[in-house]
């Protein structure tokens, strides 16, 4: 009886320290992030470029209007970084900032071109990432 109690015993331990192991190995896997070849970024890159004309063209930008939406675009995701590089910001800090870089680009924008352009841009811009996103994209691991 002893025997058998012991060899119970035994079992349970080894279960209970084999599980634990499973647990502590599920929570310190580090997120795996997404590996893009050079070929991969060129491609996304012309591809966003060759969306951004077209939102040009359909909300009927001239040349002066495009360089300038560019600068005006390029400085919001310039401050867009620096808000995520700083750490220090809480999530609702962090959301209220970028609401404001957002509106205050939309802002300029706005005045560059007009709220109709402006409207018609941004509505291809939407229809453009919500096609990217039914577009699967195979992930190399």
């Amino acid at each position: 009886m002893k025997k058998l109690f012991v060899s119970m015993l035994a079992m349970a331990a080894i279960a209970t320290a084999t599980n634990a192991q499973d647990t502590k190995v599920e929570k310190s896997q580090p997120v795996q992030e997404k590996k893009i070849s050079k070929e991969e970024k060129e491609a996304m890159k012309a591809k966003k470029e060759a969306d951004l004309m077209e939102a040009f063209k359909s909300a009927d930008f001239t040349a002066e209007q495009q360089t300038k939406a560019r600068e005006i675009m390029d400085e919001a995701s310039k401050k867009g970084k620096e808000l995520k590089a700083n750490t220090t910001l809480t999530e609702e800090e962090r959301k209220a900032k970028n609401k404001e870089i957002t509106d205050t680009k939309n802002a300029k924008l706005k005045d560059l071109v007009g709220e109709a352009k402006l409207k018609l841009f941004q509505k291809t811009q939407k229809m453009q990432k919500d096609a990217a996103k039914s577009v699967t994209v195979p992930v190399k691991e």
